[in-house]
C-alpha cells in the first residue's frame, strides 16, 4: 500500500538526502560537517519550502566561510548525538545543544552563546488548572516532551509524578497539546516563543541552561579555531545581530557579558562534574580527599596561566576556592550513579578540560577584568550562572573577590 503525499512534505526528505550526497562525496578538508537536528526553532528548522534555516544554520554557514571551508548539514536524532560525534559522523554540532556534564565526559562544548531554561507549555484555557510546575507534577497529567534530548532529562527530574510521553519529532509537540492528547509539553523558553501565544502560555522557566557547540575532545584545534572565532564575532556585534534577529533584543550579550558568560560556564561546568567524580570514588571506596591530586591540579593551572599572561598566583587561589567548594559538592553528592566503565581519570579528564578552557577564557576577559566599569557586570554573571546544587555557604562571595584579583 502507498502513501500519496505531498512534494511540500517531501522536501525535508529531500534537503536531507541531499546533504548527505554531498557530505559523502566532498573532500573532507574542504568542508564543515555540521550535525544539526533540524526539528528546533529557532535554532534550527526546516521553513516552509523544505530548507535549514535558523540561527545556528546561519551561525554555521558563516563559521564555515570564515574558515575558508563549504558546509554541508548531517542530520542527527537527539538520543544519538554523542554517540554520532564520538563515530565521527560529523565535525561539529550546532543544533542548541545544552551544556551538560554527562556530554562532557565524552564530547567538548564551546563557549556559549545564549543562556536560556526549560519551560512547562500549556494552552490558555487550561490556565486556571495549571498555575504552578507543582500542578503539572502529578499522577495522570500527561506531560509531552522531546525523546531523548536534555529536555527529557529535565522534565523526569522535575516531573517524576506526572505521566511523561516521550515524542521523537519534537515539531509535533504543539499539535499534541493543541488537540488534547496530552495535557502539557516541555519545552524551552526560546522554542516555546514561536508557538502560537494566542494558545499556549508557559510556566518557568525553571533550569538554567547552556548552548554551546559540541566537538570531539579529540578535535582541540578545531575547538580552539570555534572559540576564537565565536570570540571575534562578539567583538565586531555579528553575534548580537544574529541574537536580535531569531531571539529578540533582551537576549543581546555583547563581548564583556560573552567572555564573562564563558568563565562563569566553565566554573560552573567543572562543578557539575563533581558528583560524577564522588560517584566513581564511592564505587572505588576512595577517599574525598586527594591531597596529591589537588597539588598536581594547582600546579597544571598555575604553568596554564602563566602561559596565558595571567597572574599564576592570582589564578592559583581563584581555583583553591573552586577546590574547597568541590569538596563540598563531592561529599553532598548521594544519587549520581556512573556507567560501569567510566574511569576517574575519564571524569578527571572532562574536569581538566573545563579547567583549561577556564582559564582560556579568563585570558579573554583581561580588558574587562581590570576595569572597574564592569565589575558589576562581572559579579552579576557569576551569582546567576553558577546552578550547581550544593554549593556551600559564601562560596559565590569567595569567588567574585578571587576574580576580582586576576590580572
Amino acid at each position: 500500500m502507498f502513501v500519496k503525499s505531498s512534494s511540500k512534505s517531501l522536501l525535508p526528505v529531500l534537503v536531507t538526502l541531499t546533504t548527505l550526497l554531498c557530505a559523502a562525496t566532498a573532500p573532507a578538508a574542504e568542508v564543515l560537517r555540521v550535525g544539526t537536528s533540524g526539528d528546533y526553532s529557532p535554532f534550527s528548522f526546516h521553513d516552509v519550502t523544505g530548507a535549514l534555516t535558523g540561527f545556528d544554520i546561519a551561525v554555521a554557514r558563516r563559521l564555515a566561510a570564515d574558515l575558508g571551508r563549504g558546509v554541508v548539514f548531517v542530520p542527527f536524532r537527539w538520543p544519538e548525538l554523542v554517540t554520532q560525534m564520538s563515530a565521527g559522523a560529523f565535525d561539529v554540532a550546532m543544533s542548541g545543544v545544552t551544556v551538560r556534564a554527562d556530554r562532557a565526559l565524552h564530547v567538548a562544548f564551546s563557549r556559549p552563546y545564549m543562556v536560556t531554561g526549560a519551560v512547562v507549555v500549556v494552552r490558555v484555557h487550561g490556565r486556571t488548572r495549571f498555575r504552578r510546575l507543582a500542578d503539572v507534577n502529578r499522577p495522570g497529567v500527561r506531560v509531552a516532551v522531546n525523546a531523548g534530548g536534555h529536555l527529557e532529562q529535565v522534565a523526569r527530574q522535575r516531573l517524576a509524578h506526572a505521566q511523561l510521553v516521550p515524542v521523537t519529532d519534537n515539531t509535533a509537540l504543539p499539535a499534541m497539546l493543541r488537540r488534547g492528547a496530552v495535557d502539557a509539553a516541555v519545552s524551552e523558553a526560546l522554542e516555546a516563543r514561536t508557538w502560537s501565544r494566542e494558545e499556549f502560555r508557559t510556566l518557568g522557566p525553571f533550569t538554567h541552561d547552556r548552548k554551546a557547540y559540541v566537538v570531539s575532545r579529540a578535535a582541540p584545534d578545531l575547538l580552539r579555531q570555534i572559540n576564537d572565532w565565536l570570540a571575534a564575532r562578539e567583538a565586531d556585534g555579528w553575534l548580537d545581530q544574529q541574537r536580535l534577529q531569531w531571539f529578540g533584543a533582551a537576549t543581546t550579550w555583547g563581548a564583556p557579558r560573552a567572555a564573562f558568560e564563558a568563565v562563569v560556564a566553565a566554573m560552573d561546568l567543572r562543578l557539575q562534574l563533581m558528583p560524577l567524580v564522588a560517584a566513581v570514588k564511592r564505587r572505588e571506596g576512595l577517599p574525598i580527599e586527594d591531597a596529591a591530586q589537588e597539588a598536581r591540579v594547582l600546579a597544571h593551572v598555575r604553568e596554564h596561566a602563566a602561559a596565558s599572561g595571567l597572574n599564576a598566583d592570582a589564578v592559583a587561589a581563584l581555583f583553591e576556592v573552586q577546590v574547597s567548594a568541590a569538596k563540598v559538592v563531592e561529599r553532598e553528592a548521594k544519587n549520581s550513579e556512573p556507567g560501569p566503565d567510566l574511569t576517574l581519570a575519564e571524569v578527571r579528564g572532562a574536569v581538566g578540560a573545563a579547567s583549561d578552557e577556564q582559564i582560556a577564557e579568563l585570558a579573554r576577559c583581561r580588558p574587562w577584568l581590570s576595569d572597574p566599569r564592569f565589575r558589576a557586570q562581572l559579579d552579576a554573571t557569576v551569582r546567576s550562572g553558577l546552578s550547581t546544587p550544593a554549593l556551600p555557604v559564601g562560596f559565590v562571595a569567595h569567588l567574585i573577590e578571587a576574580l576580582h584579583r586576576i590580572r
